[in-house]
């Protein structure tokens, strides 16, 4: 293929493009005025420069018929296609507005089902989750309200009898937390212990006041009754021992018992039994429990056959070697890649957890 081939080929796919290539209302529009530029500039021309002897009728009418040609068949025909284009502009925008409101209402009935869909969906699981959030804050505060409970006792107590500050002891000593305390149950005993505590310190002051102010008012009865008593009199003589009864005396006989009968006998008080002894026994038990060093992993001869996923499924959750020899536990042997134990420490394991866990502070610092 030649080049002027070549070209021409070229020219003639442009071409093509440029038919097929739809149209913009923009250009559509101004395609009007465009082919009215050549015959505009053509009468500018024409009319360009021209001197018209004004002085003579002639030269007169010729300029009147020049400045009318110019404006009737150059500015004024250009307002009136501006004015028709503007028309049917507007006629456009009408049609075109009917246009499209007919092509949406074929399909935005299926967009809004499917967005009715959609936005269910979505409000349902907002609702639910609304829901549980709720729920979950009304757990969470109903907890922390029994907690607060449970420490309100002492402010009550304030000025409280002893008699209803050993009952508040012996309620609390009653308390239990099983698993209605969920994850809170070691917070709220902790905190019932610590009540506890308090209690029984504010016991013993009010009854170390009291007894104090016992002896305090019997002293000063003492001290008042004596200064009252008269001088004591002068002893009585003492008579001499009566002399001892001849031999021939009668003989000796033993005197009737004048005391009181076995069932007078005032038998000894039993031992008073102490209403705070399970409270004093919990608070006891709770501080030896976590102050009690942790026992010695056994040394067993038996080969070790516990492994990391067994102690996970007891447990409920997972733990690494790494973290059972800050417990104190080395594996006992290796397996592939397992560490086993050996069984019997398993007990042990518990108790280092817990006391683990009981160590650990109660918020999380931030």
């Amino acid at each position: 293929m030649t080049e002027t081939e070549t070209t021409t080929a070229v020219a003639q796919q442009k071409a093509a493009d440029i038919a097929t290539k739809p149209m913009s209302i923009k250009d559509t529009v101004l395609a009007q005025f465009k082919d009215t530029e050549a015959g505009l500039k053509a009468m500018a021309e024409k009319y360009r420069d021209v001197v018209y002897n004004v002085v003579e009728s002639k030269g007169m009418a010729d300029a009147k018929a020049a400045r009318a040609d110019l404006r009737d068949n150059g500015r004024r025909m250009l307002t009136r296609t501006e004015a028709s284009v503007k028309a049917d502009v507007n006629e456009l925008k009408k049609v075109m507005g009917d246009e499209v409101e007919r092509l949406v209402a074929i399909v935005k009935p299926v967009e809004d089902a499917i967005d009715a869909q959609i936005k269910a969906e979505e409000t349902r699981k907002a609702e639910e989750k609304a829901k549980r959030d709720k729920e979950e804050a009304d757990r969470v505060a109903a907890h922390r309200d029994n907690i607060d409970q449970l420490k309100a006792y002492v402010d009550k107590a304030e000025g409280q009898p002893v008699e209803v500050i050993e009952k508040a002891i012996a309620v609390l000593g009653d308390i239990t937390f099983g698993p209605e305390w969920e994850e809170f149950a070691q917070e709220a005993e902790a905190a019932c212990l610590a009540t506890v505590q308090r209690l029984l310190a504010m016991v013993e002051s009010e009854k170390t006041r009291i007894e104090n102010a016992r002896l305090q008012r019997e002293l000063e009865e003492a001290r008042a009754a004596l200064a009252a008593k008269a001088p004591a009199q002068a002893p009585a003589p003492v008579e001499p021992p009566a002399a001892a009864p001849a031999a021939d005396s009668k003989a000796f006989e033993v005197d009737p018992w004048d005391g009181p009968t076995a069932d007078q006998i005032v038998q000894p008080a039993a031992e008073p039994v102490d209403p705070l002894a399970p409270a004093r026994q919990r608070v006891s038990s709770w501080t030896a429990a976590r102050s009690a060093p942790a026992p010695a992993p056994a040394v067993e001869a038996a080969p070790p056959t516990l492994k990391l996923g067994m102690i996970a499924e007891r447990l409920g959750f997972s733990l690494t070697a790494d973290f059972l020899k800050t417990l104190g536990f080395e594996p006992a042997a290796t397996e592939r890649a397992g560490k086993l134990f050996h069984e019997a420490s398993w007990p042990l394991i518990k108790a280092a957890l817990i006391r683990h866990i009981q160590g650990l502070p109660e918020q999380a610092a931030e």
